[in-house]
């Protein structure tokens, strides 16, 4: 065989060789990267699952009958709540406990403790409770107000009684609002699979952070791939007022309040604001000189565009609190200092 056919054969299995080695190595690059990621989504459901707790609620109800007996039936619910402080204090859903006359929470160690209610809030659909017991896990509590559109998501809770279940997803959206389930709404969408009995658990980052309390899913026949969770900052400020006061205290304007139309926009040669349709008498609103027919163009120097964000962030101050308002009447642009009131 001539020299150039050896050598030419020696080249191919040279390259033959080589390109064999190639897609070995880069299957077990990729194998490698994904046995990472797996082990980062392992290291966070290991994290969070001591701070998962399952709620159980009891509610007698009295049945009315015919012959005039009264029998008391027993109605069951459960939820999934979160323990965030080593001496007790578990946040979950307001609804999960709702008309409840006994709560008890049982652990991950298996343990069942009843539970006391310190608070709720129905309006962001909250609620605090706590059992009297010490060494607890508390989750690490994050900063939801660096969350990102895309990022990975643990959604964690106890879904049809099914403790410590995780699922996986994305944030898919941030700011939701005009969803209907709450008064006050600015939700975290996911579609980490958010089932019945998911209530009250926390949506948890690639750090083992919480950033929300999961609340509701669409889809009435199952998930369908779209679930709420209340941002875990305004959980914070919720759970501090139920600790101290037993209640939530909101900042309180006084006026009913209505998105503005692009033809009244148009009419009016504003880009956006908040138009004010009716003000209530001696409200903090009327004391300052607001009136039905104005429109809210910025609040504090910010742009007051979503009506559902307007109404929170006003709900937000504190009663006594100084808000600055820029409303336009008619062609005058005034700026409105408003002491707010108390909701």
């Amino acid at each position: 065989m001539p020299k150039s056919n050896i050598l030419l054969i020696y080249s191919i299995l040279l390259l033959s060789a080589a390109s064999l080695y190639a897609i070995q190595n880069t299957q077990s690059t990729d194998l490698d990267a994904a046995k990472s990621i797996s082990r980062v989504f392992e290291k966070v459901a290991e994290t969070i699952s001591p701070s998962l707790v399952t709620i159980q609620s009891k509610q007698e109800v009295l049945v009315r009958r015919r012959n005039g007996v009264r029998p008391r039936d027993i109605n069951l619910g459960l939820g999934s709540g979160l323990i965030i402080s080593d001496n007790g204090y578990i946040v979950t859903n307001a609804h999960v406990i709702e008309q409840a006359d006994e709560i008890a929470v049982s652990l991950s160690n298996g343990e069942t403790i009843n539970a006391e209610i310190i608070g709720t809030d129905p309006k962001t659909d909250i609620a605090l409770i706590k059992i009297e017991q010490k060494d607890l896990v508390a989750a690490n509590l994050g900063d939801s107000d660096q969350v990102r559109v895309g990022q990975f998501v643990i959604a964690a809770g106890n879904p049809f009684g099914l403790s410590a279940s995780i699922t996986s997803g994305i944030v898919s959206a941030k700011g939701r609002s005009n969803v209907g389930i709450a008064d006050y709404e600015d939700f975290i969408q996911t579609d980490a699979s958010i089932n019945q009995g998911n209530s009250g658990g926390p949506l948890v980052n690639l750090d083992a952070e919480v950033i929300g309390i999961n609340t509701a899913m669409l889809g009435r026949n199952g998930n369908i791939g779209i679930g709420f969770a209340i941002p875990i900052n305004l959980v914070k400020d919720i759970v501090s007022d139920l600790i101290d006061d037993g209640e939530v205290t909101r900042g309180f304007l006084g006026v009913r309040i209505n998105e503005v139309t692009e033809e009244y926009a148009a009419q009016m040669n504003v880009e956006f604001g908040i138009f004010v349709s009716n003000v209530n008498e001696d409200s903090p609103a009327m004391l300052s000189g607001i009136k039905a027919g104005d429109i809210i163009t910025h609040l504090n120097g910010n742009p007051a565009i979503e009506l559902a964000k307007f109404r929170l962030e006003i709900a937000g101050f504190r009663p006594s609190e100084e808000v600055a308002l820029t409303i336009v009447r008619g062609d005058q642009t005034i700026e409105i200092t408003v002491k707010l009131g108390s909701l």
